[in-house]
């Protein structure tokens, strides 16, 4: 018998035989499945008729599928979200009951539990940005790096929200999530667990000059950044939140509309 997580039991009064009853149990392994998916179903009666039950199966959406086991099937979930009613029918030597129960269908990715975060950085776009008067052309020097407030451990690629600003390796190799060894597009990958809570990052590179706590470079692009993502009201620093699978990139249409080459 497959796992069981949720589950249902009620009495259905046989129809040739008021007096007696069968005790039907209907269940699946879960109450919660992602569009696509799939959930297995079983059904048995516990108490009633002697004999060998026959089961008819049927959802209002989705698709059931028998399997080999007398009594079990799979759902298919369909591709919208929403709750679909699952319907099973038992007949026992002419007494029949019947059961339902509903499943809710989720948009995919809600079932998991963490979040892959690619961060990107087009570097080709970090020339000639303009700092101050008297830094009016500073260009990106490697290496890059991230900041912020989560932790991360590189051999694993975990990744949790909170913490206080500390720096790890970004990468051009082809490795952690980059796609291109030596294109320029800096990247890192980090799987969150999923929370609501917003992340705060910024960058750094190796640019001699320096203007708070990060290059002037870096800093330029965080204050552009921080007008772009997708909280404009909260000034303090990019941010994202970690739940859901997502790509976070510095392109070069983010840069011209950061205005970074030009005094603002």
């Amino acid at each position: 018998m497959r796992g069981v997580l949720f589950f249902l039991i009620l009495s259905a009064s046989a129809c040739t035989m008021p007096s007696e009853k069968l005790e039907i149990v209907f269940f699946s392994e879960s109450d919660e499945v992602e569009v696509g998916g799939t959930v297995a179903l079983s059904c048995m009666v516990k108490k009633g008729k002697a004999g060998f039950p026959e089961f008819t199966w049927r959802a209002n959406d989705g698709e059931i599928r028998k399997s080999s086991v007398e009594g079990e099937v799979d759902f298919i979930a369909p591709l919208t979200s929403g709750t679909v009613t699952l319907f099973v029918e038992v007949e026992i030597d002419g007494s029949r009951g019947s059961r339902q129960l509903e499943l809710t269908v989720l948009p995919e990715g809600s079932l998991k539990k963490t979040a892959d975060v690619l961060i990107t950085v087009d570097t080709a776009t970090l020339n000639n940005v303009w700092v101050n008067a008297s830094h009016s052309n500073e260009s990106f020097t490697p290496p890059l790096s991230i900041k912020g407030t989560f932790r991360y451990d590189s051999d694993s690629g975990l990744a949790f929200a909170g913490g206080s600003w500390p720096t790890y390796p970004m990468y051009d190799d082809g490795t952690h999530g980059d796609v291109t060894a030596g294109d320029g597009i800096w990247s890192i990958l980090m799987k969150f667990e999923k929370t609501d809570s917003k992340v705060y990052f910024a960058f750094d590179d190796a640019n001699p000059y320096r203007v708070e706590y990060e290059s002037g470079l870096a800093w330029t692009v965080k204050m552009a950044w921080i007008e772009l993502d997708e909280y404009p009201d909260d000034h303090s620093n990019p941010a994202f939140t970690p739940d859901k699978d997502q790509v976070v990139s510095w392109t070069a249409a983010m840069a011209e509309e950061g205005g970074i080459y030009h005094e603002r």
